[in-house]
């Protein structure tokens, strides 16, 4: 009979799930906060041989299934190395694994055991609050496929409008456009633009700073922020070209910690 491992993290915007067999891993899932006795039916229905739980309600998954837990730092590194395994994705001996969440959280990843290297409260709780004020929407797919329609100058300040010396495209102040066009007309998918900018581009700065102080060159970037999200990953991208940095994101984004839990799991069984 074949073995099953799953794999779950339990974040802050809902619950992330992970199957793995010998074979490698076949399927995932996401259920919002609300549908717990969902994730608990479907989780009776598999059968698995063992269940690995991580995230900010990892503990009372674990102790609700009977499962092993595996801190959330330990479960991106791992599982963010597997994911680039799978997809022949070269790692550096040491890098920063980013998870753009409800906020952002960054982890010294490599040969040592995972630690926290920082972090800041930009994220995916800012995209749909801001979204919701400024667009009327808290939908994550109608703002970012809004922000890959805009434009955002206009909106942004650009250091460009006050140093013609330097290129487009730089940032002096997220929204600090506003003010100086009075009366201009901004669409809807010009502010998305702005918005998905501003977190991408403050996230991307920090972590490359972080890299530079760790003595890393290389970042892996994942969480449900990047999910269709091209515009906020255009800029993280281009932010951290610019200092030298290579930044991929890995193709499974909100999968990571809930795949670390699952190869957690199988080492336990």
């Amino acid at each position: 009979m074949t073995k099953t491992w799953v794999g779950i993290d339990a974040g802050g915007s809902g619950l992330k799930a992970v199957v793995r067999g010998p074979e490698g891993f076949r399927e995932s899932r996401r259920f919002s906060a609300d549908q717990a006795d969902e994730l608990e039916r479907w989780l009776a229905g598999l059968g698995a041989d063992g269940v690995g739980t991580t995230g900010a309600g990892g503990a009372a998954w674990s102790e609700r299934l009977g499962a092993t837990e595996l801190p959330e730092f330990q479960a991106w590194a791992d599982g963010a190395a597997a994911i680039a395994a799978e997809h022949d994705l070269p790692l550096e001996p040491s890098y920063l694994v980013v998870s753009v969440g409800t906020g952002t959280s960054v982890v010294l990843a490599g040969p040592q055991p995972a630690e926290r290297a920082g972090g800041c409260a930009l994220g995916g709780g800012t995209l749909l609050g801001l979204g919701h004020l400024l667009l009327g929407t808290t939908d994550h797919n109608e703002i970012v496929r809004l922000a890959a329609e805009g434009d955002r100058r206009g909106v942004d300040l650009e250091i460009a409008e006050l140093y013609t010396e330097m290129p487009p495209g730089f940032t002096a102040s997220n929204f600090g456009g506003v003010d100086t066009l009075a009366g201009a007309a901004r669409s809807r998918a010009d502010l998305a633009h702005a918005l998905v900018v501003m977190i991408g581009e403050n996230v991307s700065i920090l972590c490359c700073a972080l890299a530079a102080a760790h003595g890393v060159r290389q970042i892996v970037f994942g969480g449900g922020t990047l999910r269709g999200n091209s515009a906020g990953w255009e800029i993280i991208e281009r932010m951290a070209r610019v200092r030298g940095i290579e930044a991929f994101a890995l193709p499974e984004e909100e999968f990571p910690a809930a795949i670390g839990a699952a190869l957690c799991a199988e080492r336990a069984s």
